[in-house]
């Protein structure tokens, strides 16, 4: 009898340690999902860091992902992904049996995803590319949107040793939208977040250079102005002072990082004198500027000028963001 009570109680210990041990997996399972997971891409040696939080807002996670090349050259492109100053989730990258991969040309033209802003050739050529999302307009205002981006740069710039990235090789990326919000960021670094409460979110956003396509940089003459494309379908809903607020054209000065422009000459979208107005107030401000007349081209540029541009963006970032 005391044999059969000890058998029993050497299986209840057992069975108590192996239910113990798996509470311990699950909690580690757990734990690891909070973490940033690493996930190799169908591209080889290309790996992808989604979903790292540098934000809430409203109990929502503010996140970007990072796409890290196989070969990295220590300097980091921050992209932020706009449309119309809405943020979308996965539209440069497809999810294929659990790896991702950067989507096709035809892939993003069905998703009307603007070409010219796929990671795929800075990637490639050893650039580290942060993917950041921002706050919709339909539920924001433009004061948040613009400070859940400048969050963003701020919490790359101090994690930036965590990614293999050097803090003073960082650059701007961006069309349309995001194009108007890097240049709003990058030549107004020092404006301080409205809600900031740790230490990084007070430092400066400041990067080495900004690079941009078709981006609005003077809203109150876009909209109030030219009022042919813009004027009755106002989505943005801004004051008068406010557009001026958020006019990167009113914010060029001597300390701005060198900014490359490119525009198509027959934008019906964003106009054309929108890059023209930019220019000239960054070589007013003698600031190291180029601009980029792309010709026969409208907001949405063709596969073969989409590819040019991002050859330009990534020759400008070559020659500011290099050792």
């Amino acid at each position: 009898m005391t044999k059969t009570t000890n058998q029993f109680s050497s299986k209840k210990i057992i069975t108590f340690l192996l239910l113990t041990f798996a509470i311990i997996a699950v909690g580690c399972d757990r734990n690891k999902s909070k973490q940033v997971t690493i996930e190799k891409s169908v591209i080889p040696d290309f790996k992808l860091i989604k979903d790292v939080v540098y934000g809430h807002e409203f109990g929502m996670a503010m996140t970007f992902d990072i796409y890290i090349p196989s070969k990295p050259n220590g300097a980091g492109v921050i992209l932020t992904n706009s449309g119309g100053w809405e943020s979308p989730y996965d539209t440069f990258k497809i999810q294929d049996n659990g790896t991702y991969r950067f989507a096709t040309d035809e892939e993003m033209t069905k998703s009307k995803t603007y070409h010219i802003l796929s990671p795929k050739k800075l990637v490639l050529n050893g650039y580290t590319v942060f993917e950041v999302r921002h706050g919709s307009r339909r539920k924001f205002e433009m004061s948040e949107i613009v400070s859940h981006v400048r969050r963003a740069v701020r919490f790359i710039k101090h994690n930036s040793s965590d990614y293999g990235v050097d803090k003073t090789r960082l650059g701007l990326w961006g069309g349309s939208a995001s194009g108007h919000l890097s240049l709003l960021i990058g030549l107004s670094p020092e404006v301080p977040l409205f809600d900031a409460k740790l230490d990084w979110e007070k430092n400066h956003a400041d990067v080495a250079a900004i690079a941009v396509f078709a981006a609005p940089s003077d809203l109150g003459k876009m909209v109030l102005d030219d009022q042919k494309t813009w004027g009755k379908a106002d989505f943005l809903k801004l004051s008068t002072e406010q557009y001026q607020e958020f006019s990167p054209v009113n914010y060029a000065s001597k300390n701005d990082p060198p900014t490359l422009i490119m525009h198509g000459d027959i934008d019906t979208t964003v106009p054309f004198i929108q890059g023209e107005l930019m220019y000239s107030k960054l070589q007013e401000a003698g600031v190291r500027s180029n601009f980029i007349e792309f010709e026969k081209t409208n907001h949405s540029p063709t596969l073969k000028n989409a590819s040019k541009g991002v050859d330009e963006a990534l020759a400008w970032f070559d020659t500011y963001l290099s050792k």
